[in-house]
């Protein structure tokens, strides 16, 4: 008779544990459940007390059922205080309803009721029991799983120690290296009995190389600033179409000394908002590098809109491509496939990052011009502000490479910011 009892009052009870759950203060969760998800298993929980009471089989283990009811409210953001709070006021309702039978049967026998008690504090057991080990568990691999992302943000930023590492000594180097030929040039040019001619060639030398080693320290000046947060955007309404032909036209002359083909293409306005001074520094430093290693043949920029969201600059050269073996200082911002229109072949492009840092053969072949000229080292600064730029712009980076259809570089960038 009991166990028709509880069957009957099986809705009551699922009814009154919600409510009780819902007035805790520390089940606040509980009101974003639907009906389903939050009774969960505790109906098959309650088939199992009802088997129990009459003695028959268990069609299902306890332990392993109340694990999985442990599993589904963790998955619900659920702790392990909140869950056992959720049984606690289960088992006290069971209890009532048992006291509430034994009121309308006071003649039952008190064993049977002392029985039933028992039944409801084992199932009770059972289910704390499995759903403490599913919290164990969970607790486990979230703690292996926080271990790994720990250890893998270690390995990043020792990576990008080692990276800072090498970029100061190879600036170090070059920068010793721009002294070295700036006080040569010096001594030399205190020489007696200099001509014209070689009077002139030793203040070209010390005048390129003067405004070479000033342009890497403005290098690692403004990289120093990026790096420290204290160069913001200062966002406006650009036309980035004349900015980019202004860039163009500032490097044809550099274009024409070395013989190639400069040109751009896009539309004659684009209008979008970003920081000026940031894109020109971007795209700068991209159509210099461009220009630098490419010997002959095409170095091109052009722009265009993508939908009304973002909008796309690139550019593009003819060099012999770049070495497999370079480490890169962008890939966290590379594209890991080439796109089927790419204009680089797709058997033989590769995602790569940066530009080599050797010496360079320069048009005449001079050992002493390649000296004398140290803008052919270092250009990882330059590669570490891009991408510093390219982050704070919102921008995503995409350089393909192919030895025998050059490098493309492209910048992918949001018509307007976010904050």
């Amino acid at each position: 008779m009991l166990v028709s009892f509880l069957l009957t009052r099986r809705e009551v009870i699922l009814n009154s544990w919600r409510t009780v759950c819902e007035q805790d203060p520390l089940l606040a969760k509980v009101s974003a459940m639907s009906r389903e998800e939050f009774n969960n298993l505790l109906p098959l929980l309650l088939d199992l007390l009802e088997q129990r009471l009459l003695g028959q089989p268990l069609k299902a283990d306890p332990i392993q059922t109340a694990t999985e009811h442990g599993l589904h409210r963790w998955q619900k953001a659920h702790t392990l205080l909140e869950t056992m709070q959720e049984l606690h006021h289960l088992a006290q309702i069971l209890y009532a309803q048992i006291k509430a039978f034994q009121e309308l049967f006071p003649q039952t026998d008190t064993g049977l009721l002392l029985e039933a008690h028992r039944q409801v504090a084992q199932l009770m057991s059972e289910t704390i029991q499995g759903s403490m080990q599913k919290a164990d568990e969970l607790q486990r691999l979230e703690a292996v799983s926080r271990a790994a992302t720990l250890q893998q943000a270690v390995d990043q930023m020792q990576a990008i120690s080692r990276q800072r590492g090498d970029l100061l000594r190879t600036s170090s180097h070059d920068l010793r290296g721009g002294f070295g030929i700036i006080s040569s040039a010096a001594y030399l040019l205190q020489t007696e009995g200099l001509d014209q001619e070689e009077r002139a060639q030793f203040m070209d030398m010390l005048s390129r190389n003067l405004g070479n080693v000033k342009t890497m320290l403005d290098k690692l000046m403004d990289l120093s600033r990026l790096e420290a947060g204290v160069d913001l955007l200062q966002l406006e309404q650009v036309d980035v179409a004349g900015l980019l032909n202004e860039l163009v036209r500032s490097a044809q002359a550099m274009a024409t000394e070395r013989g190639l083909v400069l040109s751009a293409a896009g539309p004659d306005v684009l209008v979008v908002e970003t920081d000026r001074v940031k894109l020109q520094r971007v795209v700068q430093n991209l159509l210099l590098n461009a220009l630098t290693y490419t010997s002959t043949g095409f170095v091109s920029v052009s722009w265009s809109s993508e939908g009304n969201t973002r909008w796309v600059c690139s550019v593009q050269d003819s060099g012999a491509g770049l070495p497999d073996n370079l480490t890169s200082v962008l890939a966290s911002q590379l594209k890991p496939v080439v796109e089927p229109t790419s204009t680089v072949a797709l058997e033989e492009a590769r995602p790569v990052a940066v530009r080599p840092s050797g010496d360079q053969q320069l048009p005449d072949g001079s050992a002493l011009a390649a000296k004398a000229n140290p803008i052919t080292k270092g250009e990882g600064i330059g590669l570490h502000i891009v991408k510093r730029l390219s982050e704070l712009l919102q921008a995503t980076l995409e350089i393909e490479t192919s030895s025998d259809r050059g490098t493309l570089v492209r910048l992918r960038m949001p018509v307007r910011h976010s904050d």
